[in-house]
């Protein structure tokens, strides 16, 4: 039986690559501004930050939990389940998700994250507690997805290269009140 950390690092790669446009929803969050600063020897090509501009919190019918947040660039937003981007080159999605008792999950906390920077694609992921199907990497204890005050807090989170084991620190807090 897959984890439901690997069901979200394929929803938050699918989704990236895939993506097509469709009507309006108006589930989406626009217009919310944050930045996630970048740490590690990928920055020399993915940069420093991540500007947080779009936010999907009813994330059930992308990524198959009510406890997951969609973390968006400027060009990118979710519509009716499905990925819109008006530029595919450049841009992330991050599945960031804490899960409760009821979700029977095998973790606590995980984050599937790729980035693409000029048309190539870089993922990570982390859970807490670590396991395999996150390169056993734990997220740490800075690392919250809080829906009820619609907080995310990345305080020396640390997520790993699932291709090169290069491993990238997140700090910044996402407000989307």
């Amino acid at each position: 039986m897959k984890t439901q950390l690997y069901i979200l690092k394929m929803i938050s790669i699918f989704l990236l690559i895939v993506g097509c446009s469709s009507n309006d929803d108006n589930s989406q969050n626009s217009m919310v501004i944050g930045t996630i600063e970048l740490s590690g020897s990928d920055t020399a090509i993915l940069g420093n930050s991540l500007t947080v501009a779009n936010i999907y919190d009813s994330a059930f019918s992308v990524t198959g939990t009510n406890s997951s947040v969609v973390l968006l660039d400027e060009n990118t937003t979710i519509e009716n389940g499905e990925l819109n981007s008006t530029d595919f080159s450049n841009g992330f999605v991050i599945v960031a998700a804490q899960f409760d008792a009821d979700d029977n999950a095998a973790v606590e906390k995980t984050i599937s994250m790729t980035i693409v920077k000029d048309g190539d694609s870089f993922s990570y992921v982390c859970s807490t507690p670590a396991i395999s199907a996150a390169d056993n990497t734990d997220c740490g204890l800075g690392y919250s997805v809080d829906k009820i005050a619609k907080l995310i807090v990345f305080n020396d989170t640390t997520v790993i290269n699932v291709d090169s084991g290069a491993i990238l620190i997140m700090n910044g807090t996402i407000d989307y009140n």
